[in-house]
């Protein structure tokens, strides 16, 4: 063989071999699965809800690409339980923050919390309520009454039960526990179904707007279970973010915009709680906005509140051991 026909072969063994490395990169590109831009959001009507509210309404997902589902549930439990089947992909920062705990401490590793909402001792996130004309005047009074607490949900159970500990009563024995759909709460304290309902925003705001009843214990949770007090969350179903990784840092990017938005500048925020809860332009301007915070904004004090409120769930025996928030903390796939 002469040596310009070996130059030639191995110039063409070079060339075969790059473009085979080539190909093999193009069809193996073409074979993996395109990230899905369609994403669904999982609600409850509650004030929590309001960076994703906000963000719908002013088309931040729509720009970003984003095909967004809001779908929309009637207790926190059912939300978990559709995160945990894949037939939702993430909750707006309503779901339950304590919930997600007992679903992590029995399924370790399948959801993530990617934002906390909630109140203090100053913006209230929920109120125990009662009647305006009731004689009940402190916790201890609701001896032998009703107590109405939000429907499917052993978050507010345990709360309850606390709170009525820290009272010197039985959950349930000293005070009948009904348990009754957020939409519905308000209703029920008006025809007297309950004596008092322990509720989140935006009910207080409401009852109290309509003249329907007063707060017997403002601030609750933040006065009894931890302050501040994170009761709802944001939470991501660990599957779909490692799918989808690039496609759930635009969707958390979104929602952290939005979040910045809030915490900027509540009052020009709280219109987009219209449509979405049971608010109307006169009990809107009322409400108050809640504390709303993304993962990276978390501080040492935030996740202290969060495991002194996961804590009850052991006390109670809610479940066998102690629930970690820190090992629902999310760190995103992409920066």
């Amino acid at each position: 063989m002469s040596k310009t026909t070996k130059i030639i072969t191995s110039a063409m063994v070079i060339l075969l071999i790059v473009v085979g490395f080539w190909y093999a990169i193009f069809h193996y590109q073409n074979l993996a699965p395109t990230e899905t831009m369609k994403v669904r959001i999982a609600s409850l009507p509650n004030a929590q809800g309001l960076p994703i509210y906000l963000a719908l309404e002013k088309d931040y997902f729509k720009d970003a690409g984003l095909d967004v589902a809001l779908l929309k549930f009637e207790a926190p439990n059912q939300i978990i339980d559709a995160l945990l089947q894949g037939q939702v992909d993430l909750t707006h920062p309503g779901g339950a923050t304590g919930i997600a705990g007992i679903a992590d401490f029995k399924n370790p590793g399948k959801l993530k919390i990617y934002a906390l909402s909630g109140g203090d001792m100053t913006v209230q996130n929920d109120a125990i309520l009662v009647k305006n004309n009731s004689s009940i005047t402190s916790i201890q009074d609701l001896k032998g009454k009703k107590l109405g607490i939000m429907a499917g949900t052993i978050q507010w159970q345990t709360i309850a039960r606390e709170i009525l500990a820290q009272n010197n009563l039985e959950y349930d024995k000293d005070v009948k526990i009904v348990e009754i759909a957020l939409g519905l709460q308000a209703q029920a304290l008006a025809s007297g179904d309950v004596d008092a309902v322990l509720c989140i925003e935006p009910v207080p705001t409401i009852v109290k707007a309509k003249g329907i009843g007063k707060e017997l214990v403002p601030f609750a949770a933040a006065k009894y279970i931890s302050n501040p007090f994170y009761g709802g969350a944001g939470i991501i179903r660990v599957d779909f973010a490692k799918k989808n990784p690039n496609t759930t840092k635009k969707v958390l990017d979104v929602i952290a915009k939005a979040t910045d938005e809030i915490n900027q500048n509540p009052d020009a925020a709280r219109q987009y709680l219209k449509g979405y809860t049971q608010l109307d332009d006169t009990t809107i301007s009322r409400v108050p906005i809640l504390h709303f915070k993304m993962y990276s904004n978390f501080t040492q004090d935030d996740i202290n509140a969060v495991q002194k409120f996961y804590d009850i769930f052991t006390k109670y025996n809610v479940v066998n051991g102690q629930m970690d928030f820190k090992h629902l903390l999310y760190s995103p796939l992409v920066n």
